[in-house]
């Protein structure tokens, strides 16, 4: 079967054409268990518990699974089994041949979705490439990428309006930003700014600022941003917020050196070949981080490698410097963001 796009997905519940066997996976976990739960409440309605719904989690036994798939639904058309975290790299080679039996032979009556939100594979293993092969072969394989700040924005802004509220398209944006366009956490907080405005009126920057959560992490992503692209101004005034916040000096400096040692990881991952997807895998980034890792190794095509050493080492003396000698930290950290900016330039 072919893989598809989110496009072609949604096309096909909303027309009523689907597919008997469903794998989908990829960094954004939030849409990976979107489209899992939208085809099971296509199928059987929205209800918690039907007796023509299975759900499991990992990898279930095969002998059991194969029974579910091919029992008939109980006074209806359709069954459903959603099997959530099927680690490829967990089932034995000598059940190939009978997983391969299972997925070929669903019958019309039985639907069944592999959705991954938790695990990760590598396809640099040639194992777990031959299962993937038997995969596509009988499945409708979806893999959903990190969405930037405009998309997230889009799904943000329908969100608002459905609740009927209102909201300009730069504000949704702003909440992605600040919620690191990671699409859980950008829904948990849109849902809880739609709870505090009443309906028809608007959410504006100062209700977002006031309400909604920045995490460390995203702020200095953030900060790395402004320091990648040599906005010198926009990165002190990040730094300066950070200290208006009363943020520690030391975790800001540890923040820094998780980034900047990403950074180099996807530089040396991108110069030998390996794709993003399997860096996240092999670190076993899921979610929110594989949406980072994705970003960082878009970002690093454009750095010298070299230069990206010269930063963690820089970073590096910061931290030395910074635990183990009486220094005004927050001088310190604006120094090694100075030297950061033009070790990249």
């Amino acid at each position: 079967m072919p893989i598809i796009t989110e496009v072609q997905l949604n096309t096909a519940i909303k027309s009523g054409k689907f597919s008997q066997v469903y794998f989908f996976y990829g960094e954004e976990s939030f849409l990976v268990k979107t489209y899992a739960v939208k085809i099971k409440n296509t199928l059987l309605g929205s209800a918690a518990v039907d007796i023509n719904l299975l759900e499991l989690s990992g990898n279930p036994d095969l002998n059991m699974l194969s029974d579910h798939a091919e029992s008939l639904p109980f006074f209806a058309e359709h069954k459903v089994i959603l099997i959530n975290d099927f680690n490829l790299e967990k089932l034995p080679e000598g059940e190939f041949e009978l997983f391969e039996r299972i997925l070929k032979n669903v019958p019309d009556t039985t639907v069944m979705v592999f959705y991954l939100t938790g695990c990760g594979f590598s396809l640099r293993s040639g194992r777990v490439k031959k299962l993937f092969e038997i995969i596509k072969k009988y499945s409708a394989v979806c893999e959903f990428k990190p969405l930037n700040k405009m998309k997230i924005g889009d799904i943000i802004l329908r969100k608002v309006h459905k609740q009927k509220r209102l909201i300009s398209p730069s504000n949704a944006e702003y909440i992605a930003e600040i919620t690191a366009c990671d699409l859980n956490l950008a829904s948990v907080e849109t849902t809880k700014l739609c709870c505090y405005v009443a309906e028809g009126k608007e959410i504006t920057r100062e209700i977002i600022d006031a309400m909604t959560a920045k995490r460390l992490e995203t702020r200095i992503f953030t900060l790395s941003d402004a320091m990648i692209a040599g906005n010198k101004k926009e990165a002190f005034k990040i730094l300066g917020e950070l200290f208006a916040q009363r943020v520690d000096p030391i975790p800001i400096l540890a923040a820094l050196s998780t980034v900047y040692s990403d950074y180099y990881t996807a530089k040396a991952a991108k110069t030998n070949g390996v794709p993003p997807q399997q860096v996240s895998a092999d670190f076993g980034y899921t979610g929110a981080k594989a949406g980072f890792a994705a970003r960082k190794y878009t970002q690093a095509a454009k750095m010298e490698l070299g230069a990206l050493r010269n930063a963690v080492n820089i970073i590096f003396d910061a931290d030395v410097k910074c635990k183990s000698s009486t220094v005004n930290r927050q001088l310190l950290l604006e120094e090694t963001v100075l030297k950061i900016i033009e070790a990249l330039y």
